[in-house]
C-alpha cells in the first residue's frame, strides 16, 4: 500500500483505544503494524461486543475501528519464550508504541530505561494517564477520568439551573485526541531520526492533552478573568448557542464575527433593531426574545434562513444521525463494513486526507492471535519451535483465542 510510512514497521503493545488508534492511522499511511496481544486478548474486545447485543466476536465494529489493517499476534510475556519473540520484533521495529502502565512495563523489562541502549533507532513512544511524576503517576486512567472529569469539562459544561446534572462522558474522545498527538509526536520523531540516526522518547499524556483541549476554559475560568463555570444559558451568550424550534427540534448557531452574525441574525427573526438595543438591554430578556422566535418555526426553516444570511447555523443532530448524513456520505467520511457474521456496518472511515496516501477502507480486525504462526515464521522460527510456544501457552495461534 502507498503512503508516506512505507516501509515503516510499528510494533504495538496497547489495550482499549489511545494507543491502538495511533497504530491504526499508522498503518493507515502505509506503516506495517504488527499488534501484541495478551492470551485473552485486547480487553476492547470485549468491550466492543458488549455495546449492543447484535455484536459478537464475528461482528465487532467498535474494536475494529481502532485496529483494522494490523498484524494480530498472541505472546505470552510472562514466559521466557514469549519475551524473546517479543524482543526479536522490537529488534526489527521503527516504533514501540504502547499504553501499558509504566510499572507493567518496568516490571517487564520494557520501560524506556530498558530499552534505549539496546535499540537505539527505535522511536519509543506510549500513552500516560496523568504524567510520569506527582502523586497520580501511577494512577490507573481512562479518558473518562484523566481527560474529561480531571479538567473540568464534565461539571462545567452542563447547563446550571435547578434540574443542574454533570454532562455524561463521552466514550473514547479523549483517548482518540490522544492518540492524535501521539502520531504526530512519532511522525516528527522518524523525521528526526532520519537526519541524526536517533531515535526518540515520545509521550502523549490524557490529562496534559484534556488541559490542553480545554485551554480557552482553563484560561478564562480563572478568578482573575471572572468567567466562572458552570453557566446558565442565558450567560452562555445570546444569540448564539442552542435552540429548540417548533418542531421539537434543536439547532445550534456560532455567532462568530458578532459584526457580520449578529445583525444577520436579528433579520432572520424579524428583529432587526436588537442590532441597536441589546446593549441596553436585560441578557434575560434579550435571551428570551431569541428563545422565543426560534419556537416560531421548525428548524429546517430555520436553517434555510441561517444558511441564506450565511449565519453558522447547524441542526443538533444526534450520534444515530452520523450513518445518515448526506455531507459524510459525499466525503467518504463514513463507509459500509460488511463482517464475518455477513452483516453490513455504518462505520466512522478514517480521518487521513493526503493525496500522498492510499487509505485502505475498513476491514474487520482479526483474532487473538491471527497472525502469530506467519509472524514468527518470519522471525526464524521453524514450524517444530512454533508449535511448541503454542503448547507451552508461551503464544497462541490463529486457531485459539477469542476474536
Amino acid at each position: 500500500m502507498r503512503g508516506p510510512l512505507s516501509g515503516i514497521k510499528v510494533v504495538e503493545l496497547a489495550t482499549f483505544v489511545a494507543g491502538p488508534v495511533t497504530a491504526r492511522l499508522m498503518a493507515d499511511l502505509g506503516a506495517e503494524v504488527i499488534k501484541v496481544e495478551a492470551p485473552r486478548g485486547d480487553e476492547w474486545r470485549r468491550t466492543g461486543v458488549s455495546f449492543n447485543t447484535r455484536f459478537s466476536p464475528e461482528e465487532n465494529p467498535v474494536f475494529a475501528i481502532y485496529n483494522t489493517g494490523k498484524k494480530h499476534v498472541s505472546l505470552n510475556l510472562k514466559t521466557p519464550e514469549g519475551m524473546e519473540a517479543f524482543h526479536k520484533l522490537l529488534a526489527q521495529a521503527d516504533v514501540f508504541v504502547t499504553n501499558t502502565r509504566q510499572n507493567s512495563l518496568k516490571r517487564l523489562g520494557l520501560s524506556y530505561e530498558d530499552l534505549k541502549e539496546k535499540y537505539p533507532r527505535l522511536i519509543y513512544a506510549i500513552i500516560l494517564g496523568y504524567g510520569e511524576k506527582g502523586p497520580d503517576a501511577a494512577r490507573p486512567a481512562f479518558d473518562t477520568t484523566a481527560f474529561w472529569s480531571r479538567t473540568g469539562f464534565l461539571r462545567d459544561m452542563a447547563v446550571d439551573g435547578e434540574d443542574y446534572y454533570p454532562v455524561n462522558a463521552p466514550s473514547s474522545v479523549g483517548d482518540t485526541a490522544t492518540g492524535y498527538l501521539l502520531l504526530a509526536e512519532i511522525s516528527a520523531a522518524l523525521y528526526n531520526r532520519e537526519r541524526t540516526g536517533k531515535g526518540d522518547y515520545v509521550r502523549s499524556t490524557l490529562f496534559r492533552n484534556g488541559i490542553f483541549t480545554m485551554g480557552t476554559m482553563a484560561i478564562i475560568a480563572q478568578k482573575p478573568f471572572g468567567y466562572p463555570y458552570p453557566r446558565t444559558r442565558v450567560r452562555v451568550g445570546a444569540p448564539g448557542g442552542s435552540y429548540r424550534c417548533a418542531d421539537g427540534e434543536w439547532i445550534f448557531m456560532a455567532t462568530g464575527d458578532p459584526l457580520k452574525n449578529y445583525p444577520a441574525i436579528h433579520r432572520i427573526i424579524g428583529r432587526p433593531e436588537l442590532t441597536e438595543s441589546r446593549l441596553q438591554m436585560d441578557p434575560k430578556e434579550y435571551y428570551g426574545i431569541i428563545r422565543d422566535a426560534m419556537l416560531t418555526k421548525p428548524a429546517a426553516e430555520w436553517i434555510r434562513l441561517g444558511n441564506a444570511e450565511d449565519i453558522p447555523i447547524v441542526p443538533m443532530n444526534h450520534f444515530s444521525d452520523i450513518s445518515e448524513d448526506p455531507q459524510a456520505w459525499a466525503n467518504g467520511f463514513v463507509e459500509h463494513v460488511t463482517f464475518p457474521s455477513g452483516n453490513t456496518d455504518v462505520m466512522p472511515a478514517s480521518p487521513i486526507e493526503m493525496d500522498s496516501a492510499d487509505v485502505p477502507p475498513t476491514v474487520p480486525a482479526f483474532g487473538v492471535g491471527e497472525h502469530t504462526e506467519e509472524i514468527l515464521q518470519s522471525l526464524g522460527y521453524t514450524p517444530e519451535e512454533i508449535r511448541q510456544m503454542i503448547e507451552s501457552g508461551a503464544a497462541v495461534g490463529s486457531s485459539g483465542g477469542s476474536k
